[in-house]
Parts: C-alpha cells; sequence; structure tokens
C-alpha cells in the first residue's frame, strides 16, 4: 500500500489533516488571499515531485530492469498509461499487448492481437479498465474489464485510435477515413479526406475538441486557389479565401527559413500578385451569391465557426512579420511609387463580401445551407495586416495578364510523414455523419505542421492546455504550442535539435518535456526541457557519469542528467520511447528496442 502512496498524495493528506488548527487555518487563509487554491497546490506538488526526480538523475543511477519481466525480449516502440496513471501498456512487436500496474510494475493482462502487430492503443479516458488497440493488418478490438466486447476489421492498417470522453465513440483512422464506431451497438459513421491523405494522429480532449494529424495533400493543393479561383463558385469564395492565406503564410515561412534576401524577395512579388488576383475575384463575385436571413423547417444547414482559424491565422502573420523586419529587404519599396492601391481593392471591397455573409445562411444547394460563424473584426485585422505587410514587400507595378498565375503555387514535395496539426469542434456531435468535421478543410484550426509516424510523436499535456510535436525547418523544432482557445496556437517553447527524435512526453505537471531520441552509439537519448524557463536541462544520455570523458557539446550541460546503463558497446540499449508516467514521483517509462521495458524511478 505504501508503494500505491505517491508524493502528491502524502503532501495533501499532510496539509488536510497532520497540521494544527490554528495553523491549518492560517494556511488556508494565506492561500485564499493569494487567489490560490487547491489545484495550484497540487501543481506545486507535482513540480516538487518532477524537481526531486531531476536533480536525483543528475548524480544517481534510477534506471533499472525489471527483475518480473526478465523473459521478455521484445522491442517495445509505443507506452500507454491510464488516465489516473494505475495502469501502463506497451505497444511490442510479439504481437500482444502487455498491461502492467504503474506502481509495482506486475503484469496484470496480456491480450492477443492475432497474426500482425499493435501499431497504435489508447485507454478510455475516464475508465481504465476499457483498452482498445488497432493493428497493422486492420483489425480494432476494444476489451472491458479484461473481456473482448468489439471487434472491427477495416481492409488497412489502423494509423490512429482514441475513445470520446462522453460519448460511447471509438474514434479510428484507416487510410483516409476517420471512423467513429459505437462498439455496443456496432455502429459506424465514416468521413473522408483527400484520397492522397492519411490520418496518424488522434486525440479527443475533455471539451469535445478533436485534435487530428493529417499528410498533406499533394494532388489537391491547387483547389480553389491561385488561377483556378476563377472557377469558385460565390458560396466557397471563403474557403478559397483562407486556404489561400494559409498556402501563403506556408510559402513565406519555407522561403525565410532559407535565409536568401532574393528568394524571400521574389516569393513576396508572387504572393502579392496572388493575393490581389484573388481579392479582385471576391469583388466580381460578391454581389452573385445568395443568403437567407432565416431558415425553412425542412432545410438543412451546416455550421462552420471561423473565429480559431482566423485567430490562428492573424497569429502567424504577427510572427512572420517579425522574422520579416530582420531581413534586409524589408520595407525597401515602401517608397516606391505604386501603381495600385490597396485601400479600395484589397480591403473597402473585399470586406463588403464578409459583412454580406457574416452570421447569415449561404444557399448552397436545393434545400441547403451553411453558416459561416466568424467575428468581421478578425476579418478586418488579418486584410489590413496582410495588407500592410505585402504593401511594404510588393511590386510596384501589376502584370498585364494573370494567365501565369497558378504556375505561381508550385510547391516543393513535401515529406510524407508532413501532416497539419488541427483541431475540431465535436459538440454537435449525436450520431448524425452530417455533423462530422470535414477533413478537407486542411486549412480550418490550424495548429501547426509537423513530423509525425505514430502516437509517440506529439504529446499533449494532462491540463490538455498544451501540445508538443516536431517540425522539420533548416533543422529539426520541437515545439510547445497552446491550446487554449484564448490564445490558440500560440507559440509556447521552441527547441532546436538534430538527432532523430522517436517521441515526445509531458510531465505531469505539464512543465517538462521529454524528447526521445535515436541514438546508434553510446550518447543521449532524450532531452529533459522546462518550457516555462526556456532552458534545457540537460541532455540524458547512458553511460556512468565521468568528468573526464568527453562528449558532444550538446550532450553536455552543468545540469546535465545521465541515466545510467551499460557503456560497453555490444551491450548499448536503443530506445523507442520514453514517456513520463502519469502519477507524479514515478519517473520515467523507457521502451528500448530489444530488452523491453525499463524504469526510472
Amino acid at each position: 500500500m505504501k508503494i500505491d502512496r505517491n508524493i502528491v498524495h502524502q503532501l495533501d493528506n499532510r496539509e488536510r489533516g497532520y497540521r494544527a488548527r490554528k495553523i491549518r487555518n492560517t494556511s488556508l487563509t494565506l492561500i485564499t488571499c493569494d487567489g490560490s487554491s487547491e489545484q495550484s497546490f497540487r501543481q506545486l506538488a507535482f513540480e516538487l515531485a518532477e524537481q526531486v526526480l531531476l536533480e536525483r538523475l543528475k548524480t544517481e543511477d534510477l534506471c533499472k530492469p525489471i527483475d518480473d519481466l526478465a523473459s521478455e525480449t521484445e522491442s517495445v516502440f509505443n507506452i500507454e498509461q491510464s488516465h489516473n496513471g494505475l495502469l501502463t501498456a506497451t505497444v511490442q512487436t510479439n504481437r500482444s499487448v502487455n498491461v502492467f500496474r504503474t506502481s509495482s510494475m506486475q503484469k496484470v493482462a496480456k491480450y492477443p492481437t492475432g497474426d500482425r502487430s499493435v501499431w497504435t492503443l489508447a485507454f478510455h479516458p475516464s475508465n481504465e479498465n476499457v483498452i482498445a488497440f488497432g493493428t497493422l493488418g486492420g483489425s480494432v478490438s476494444v476489451y472491458v474489464d479484461n473481456r473482448l466486447v468489439g471487434t472491427l476489421e477495416e481492409p488497412d492498417p489502423i494509423g490512429s485510435l482514441c475513445f470520446h470522453p462522453t460519448q460511447n465513440y471509438l474514434l479510428l483512422t484507416s487510410m483516409n477515413e476517420v471512423i467513429f464506431w459505437d462498439w455496443d451497438n456496432d455502429i459506424s459513421y465514416t468521413t473522408g479526406m483527400y484520397s492522397d491523405c492519411k490520418c496518424r494522429f488522434l486525440h479527443v480532449t475533455q471539451d469535445s475538441r478533436l485534435i487530428t494529424g493529417i499528410t498533406q495533400t499533394q494532388t489537391h493543393l491547387l483547389e480553389g486557389v491561385g488561377k483556378n479561383v476563377e472557377h469558385v463558385k460565390p458560396e466557397y469564395l471563403i474557403v478559397s479565401f483562407l486556404r489561400s492565406v494559409s498556402l501563403m503564410l506556408d510559402k513565406l515561412d519555407l522561403t525565410l527559413a532559407t535565409q536568401a534576401d532574393y528568394l524571400l524577395q521574389l516569393e513576396m512579388n508572387k504572393q502579392c500578385l496572388i493575393w490581389i488576383h484573388l481579392l479582385q475575384t471576391i469583388n466580381r463575385k460578391r454581389n452573385e451569391i445568395r443568403c437567407s436571413s432565416t431558415l425553412g423547417p425542412t432545410d438543412k444547414c451546416t455550421k462552420s465557426n471561423l473565429n480559431l482559424t482566423l485567430m490562428s491565422l492573424i497569429r502567424k502573420i504577427d510572427a512572420l512579420e517579425g522574422a520579416l523586419c530582420n531581413s534586409s529587404t524589408y520595407g525597401q519599396n515602401e517608397t516606391n511609387e505604386r501603381l495600385w492601391s490597396p485601400n479600395a481593392v484589397l480591403f473597402t471591397q473585399p470586406l463588403a463580401y464578409f459583412k454580406t455573409i457574416c452570421q447569415k445562411y449561404i444557399c448552397q444547394g436545393l434545400n441547403s445551407y451553411i453558416q459561416y460563424i466568424f467575428d468581421l473584426n478578425l476579418v478586418r485585422k488579418m486584410l489590413r495586416k496582410v495588407c500592410r505587410m505585402l504593401y511594404r514587400l510588393a511590386p510596384s507595378e501589376l502584370p498585364l495578364t494573370w494567365g501565369y498565375i497558378s504556375q505561381f503555387y508550385g510547391m516543393s514535395h513535401t515529406p510524407e510523414k508532413n501532416c497539419i496539426l488541427q483541431a475540431w469542434d465535436l459538440d454537435s456531435f449525436n450520431g448524425n455523419v452530417d455533423d462530422l468535421p470535414d477533413f478537407k478543410e486542411d486549412w480550418k484550426n490550424v495548429i501547426t505542421v509537423c513530423l509525425i509516424n505514430n502516437d509517440s510523436n506529439v504529446a499533449i499535456s494532462q491540463c490538455e492546455q498544451f501540445i508538443a510535436s516536431v517540425r522539420f525547418r533548416s533543422t529539426k523544432e520541437m515545439e510547445i504550442r497552446s491550446l487554449r482557445r484564448e490564445n490558440f496556437g500560440e507559440s509556447i517553447f521552441v527547441f532546436q535539435f538534430t538527432a532523430n527524435f522517436v517521441s515526445l512526453s509531458f510531465s505531469p505537471s505539464g512543465r517538462y518535456i521529454a524528447v526521445g531520441l535515436r541514438c546508434r552509439r553510446n550518447l543521449k537519448y532524450a532531452y529533459i526541457l522546462d518550457k516555462d524557463t526556456h532552458r534545457r536541462t540537460g541532455g540524458v544520455r547512458y553511460g556512468l557519469i565521468n568528468s573526464n570523458s568527453v562528449t558532444e557539446p550538446e550532450t553536455v550541460s552543468q545540469s546535465g542528467i545521465n541515466l545510467s546503463l551499460p557503456r560497453v558497446p555490444e551491450r548499448y540499449l536503443e530506445i523507442n520511447c520514453i514517456k513520463w508516467a502519469t502519477l507524479p514521483g514515478y519517473g520515467l517509462l523507457v521502451g528500448l528496442k530489444s530488452k523491453f521495458i525499463q524504469v526510472c524511478r
């Protein structure tokens, strides 16, 4: 029973019961006066448990093999834990799922998976006795209290899965489809994405927001943008507008990363011409749109909230403009005489289109409507910001013909594992397929673009306010971004590194994050990062601490952390993932490539 009592519970009990009444009352008064609460106390206790662990890791060997699992020799490439941290499950290469009690790491269940290996698994977000997993062969299984209660067979491998927190649905992705499966009634709802896309990550938050990681489309990249915007129907112009802005910012960001001013100036010229062409098309077609202020009893309507999307795009524009300020080309055309004015063509007239459709029902067909819900001030702000940015760097003359405008949107081939992280509202979904998100809207509620191979490549903090991922520019960048609605998508922390990463994991408090690395030699295998102080706590590596040894500069710092494992090259253990234990003070779980799992506690 002592093993199950972690440091936070002990501190909490001490504050509640072991202090004299007078001292306790004084203490509670001070806490209340400071505007704190029990939650803030627990947060401090979480961080204390983590700091104790990190301090001990600098001087002690805490990473131990598990004697009870000595017979297990299969590779572990993912580790998942129940919502309360009491159970831990491993995904491994022996076509089975093992479940352990986290406090003792004693096995409590082993589930067979058939002929193919498990690729993804998930615990239910409120019941640790409900677990599901999907295999590379396309089979999905749900177990409740160690009993198989549902199976589903798909033709393609299962890329990711997760439970809905409040409804009886398991969400899973197979090839270019996301499936909502009610395993009790064996009913499923399916929604697709572009034919050349795959979904590699799924997670539903407690406030019913679905986080997805979907690969970027190449085949459908030019749909509704560039010259093709002329063929877009008036009711879909807002989609073309938002997708064009998203592509514009991505292109400028990629070009800016090359640090070549002449390429940046060329790209700015192209994007300016595309921007003018887009808004001129909107101006020309704005009177053709059919809107209604009310709906009939038989009319169907789809609602699309765009405020998070607009906020995210405005934040990207601000970040891009801040980076452009360091460019030598910034503002050099500002004094040139312009043959066009941004006020009427690029601001006043397009804004009239958005005023027309704001909060109205737009006809999409017979008895079919869509309502775009957005704050007009956000559109006004975005138009003003883009116009100001382009006006400073844009060409002074406009071309006589737009015949070659579509050529400007040719984008370099992106890696297959380059995914768009997005957030979707599931509040309106109650078993109606029409209420499911449209995953072809690759411009909507974008958090960032990142590299994803499996579930362990993206991490969401326990408080569900932060998300971590890795993107590739000139070097790899681990980003932590906000999931809060008030500052959705805002960058909180960025760390650059060059090694190959295999997993990301937040500590229970959300303050620290572990970046697992793939190393084939006796070097670091993880970074421990402190997002609150914007510094690296240290590189974690195999090997005994030796002040006389020489290692690569990126690994060693005064606050470096070392996990002691065999230093003999032939005994070196390569990791597949590293995860913080959900329970504070329980340390780290290390999934190894050939020796199952070790615990750093």
